[in-house]
């Protein structure tokens, strides 16, 4: 699996079609009082699902470093009860099998390790091919560390519990951080649905003061323009919010 890339499934694209639909005819109904507006925001389609793409291989790369990092926890522990590192990683297996699955990334991934492993290729070998195509920093360092260890003949037990020290400490940085964005995240949120409800209380309370806004030409440039705003503004706060270690 190339994880640079991300194929949507059917219920996915039905799901995200129908919310885009949904929030299409909602910005029409509150922006423009017309339903027929909606029309409008299919080009707009393209960037929505490149954007949800986006989204959705996030979660999954998140996915994936998360049960790495489990399973070479896992090699971790093996190696230092005397597995070798090939059989290091078949029990982290049975282990991450437990944890996340058949059906999960890791589980697949260890899977698709065992089977090149059976056909006489080197474990570092397959390490890099999983770093290349994952297209993670933790992920490429681990192999490259993993590659010089076993060539040069290091203490392999030693060195990925290093490792292992050295990501998990990466990671308590990460929630920290994460946890320190969660209150902007949520305000965020909140700034981006408040205009919306303040239009539409305006609309349903008393339509007349704000009618004309609606259905003539300096109304609708209004109206374009301050959605062209909060567009602007939800980009650049989630390019703010999106902080990475």
């Amino acid at each position: 699996m190339d994880y640079d890339k991300y194929r949507m499934s059917k219920t996915e694209v039905l799901k995200y079609t129908a919310i885009y639909i949904g929030a299409a005819l909602l910005i029409s109904y509150a922006f423009y009082d017309s339903l027929y507006a909606s029309a409008v925001f299919i080009p707009a389609a393209i960037l929505y699902f490149k954007h949800v793409k986006e989204e959705l291989k996030r979660a999954r790369w998140e996915r994936l470093i998360r049960q790495f990092k489990d399973m070479i926890d896992g090699v971790s522990t093996a190696m230092q009860a005397g597995y070798s590192a090939e059989n290091a990683f078949r029990e982290s297996y049975r282990d991450m099998l437990k944890l996340y699955g058949n059906e999960s990334l890791i589980v697949s991934e260890l899977e698709s390790f065992f089977a090149k492993l059976d056909t006489g290729v080197a474990l570092e070998l397959i390490l890099k091919d999983f770093a290349m195509r994952a297209g993670m920093e933790d992920i490429t360092d681990f192999a490259e560390i993993f590659t010089i260890a076993k060539r040069n003949g290091g203490d392999m037990s030693d060195i990925i519990k290093n490792t292992v020290r050295i990501m998990k400490e990466k990671e308590e940085t990460e929630k920290e951080i994460q946890v320190i964005l969660s209150g902007r995240k949520f305000e965020q949120k909140i700034m981006c649905i408040i205009p919306f409800g303040i239009i539409l209380y305006l609309k349903m309370s008393g339509g007349s003061f704000i009618a004309g806004l609606y259905h003539n030409a300096v109304g609708v440039t209004v109206m374009t323009v301050c959605l062209a705003v909060m567009a602007a503004a939800y980009y650049l706060s989630r390019r703010y919010i999106n902080i990475k270690v």
